[in-house]
């Protein structure tokens, strides 16, 4: 604590001894009930002193140990009030010296104004210290009641994550049993006029099956992240040939909708390079998919990017409704969904279609696995005027795989040592 002016003078210390003399006037001027008296004729008897050790040799440990013990016998109350309590509480005391002192001096006949003045600058510099221990106290408990609050969102988060981990391979088994039932099925009754009959309804058993696959198999990955053992498998790969190969899969679910997906080569990058072809191309189908879902019918999408040093940077922008400012941190927290999660439509190329919520989050840790990273921009949210969006994802460029197997996050300084450098 940073120490204010010195308020040590020889004068205040005879006025303060004085006043010592005084404790049961100054006491009944605090109090009219006597059994309280005692107690706290005791505790202004130690406030002096310690403004007397003030006064004398510029010392504050003692005043700050009285104060800091009349604010820590509130630990549960609400410390600014307890500040201001005990903030009115000495400015009694300091009003019934002052008192004291004036009756003293009318007996006397000998007005001395320096004193209530001294007086009053003791108690100046007391209130003071009671403030700036007070706000330390005040930092000292939120810091607290932060950190508390951030250890229980971590174990809640951890709880998620375990839940996620254990309801998707739990889920996986009842679905496999489904699957293979629909599928004898199938072929029970391909040889049988029933098949026309019941065809539609196997295949939608199907379609059923394979979107539940797909919500499982994110639920796992996203467990997989979470618990930082998502493994990725460096091949030799080339990243326009990835990126056409994705949109040309993604034109066929847009192409009810409409929208028109266009892919730029990027230029320069002719060469092969190392990362995990499958997990990277799942995680540009996720951001690709994304935008279809919130771009009206008859939108458009390009896809195109540039070589930079040690990075390839692939953006993905869409003429869709865009997303608020506020929102876009949001938006890589799995199970995030903005907007009315009600009036969302059913099926996941549809607009504003739904979904788990887990595309982008399982997005964001297909890149950091690599070492890369992802940000979006946006304008803001019109579903009339359409600012759309823009994803930006961070592509370290490798000459040679950096780790074979690597757990996400594992060992960086492996995924940055052998980057292409941009010729």
């Amino acid at each position: 604590m940073s120490e204010e002016k010195s308020i040590t003078s020889p004068e205040l210390v005879k006025i303060v001894k004085e006043l010592q003399d005084f404790l049961p006037e100054i006491t009944e001027q605090l109090t009219k009930t006597s059994g309280i008296r005692p107690s706290l004729e005791k505790q202004l008897h130690s406030l002096l002193s310690a403004l007397e050790g003030a006064a004398l040799f510029g010392e504050y440990s003692t005043l700050d140990q009285i104060l800091t013990n009349w604010v820590t016998q509130y630990t549960e109350a609400d410390i600014p009030q307890v500040i201001l309590d005990l903030s009115d509480f000495l400015h009694s005391i300091q009003t019934a010296c002052q008192l004291v002192i004036q009756n003293q001096a009318s007996a006397s006949n000998i007005p001395n104004p320096k004193c209530s003045l001294a007086v009053s600058d003791l108690f100046f510099h007391a209130q003071m210290r009671l403030l700036r221990l007070g706000f330390e106290k005040y930092v000292e408990q939120q810091s607290k009641t932060a950190a508390e609050i951030q250890t229980m969102l971590e174990k809640l988060d951890q709880s998620k994550s375990n839940f996620i981990s254990i309801a998707a391979h739990e889920l996986k088994t009842p679905l496999t049993i489904i699957e293979g039932y629909s599928m004898m099925l199938r072929e029970l009754l391909s040889d049988n006029e029933a098949f026309r009959i019941y065809s539609p309804y196997l295949e939608g058993i199907k379609k059923g099956t394979e979107r539940l696959t797909q919500i499982i198999q994110d639920m796992i990955d996203v467990s997989l992240i979470d618990s930082r053992m998502l493994l990725l498998t460096f091949q030799p790969c080339l990243i326009n040939r990835l990126i056409e190969t994705v949109v040309e899969d993604m034109k066929k679910r847009a192409i009810d909708r409409n929208l028109l997906i266009q892919f730029r080569p990027i230029k320069g990058m002719n060469e092969l390079i190392y990362l995990d072809e499958i997990r990277l191309s799942q995680a540009l189908r996720n951001i690709i998919e994304n935008a279809i879902k919130f771009t009206p019918d008859g939108g458009k999408i390009e896809v195109y990017g540039r070589k930079l040093s040690g990075f390839i940077e692939i953006m993905v922008k869409d003429t869709g409704i865009g997303v608020d400012p506020e929102d876009q941190p949001l938006i890589f927290e799995k199970f995030a969904q903005l907007g009315q999660v009600s009036l969302h439509s059913s099926g996941k190329s549809k607009f504003k279609g739904g979904g788990a919520g887990l595309g982008l989050p399982i997005a964001k840790g297909i890149l950091e696995a690599h070492g890369g990273t992802i940000w979006m921009e946006s304008e803001g949210y019109d579903e009339v005027r359409c600012p759309g969006s823009i994803f930006h994802l961070m592509v370290p460029i490798y000459s040679q795989p950096p780790q074979t197997s690597a757990p996400i996050f594992a060992d960086q300084q492996h995924f940055y040592r052998n980057r292409v450098p941009n010729g």
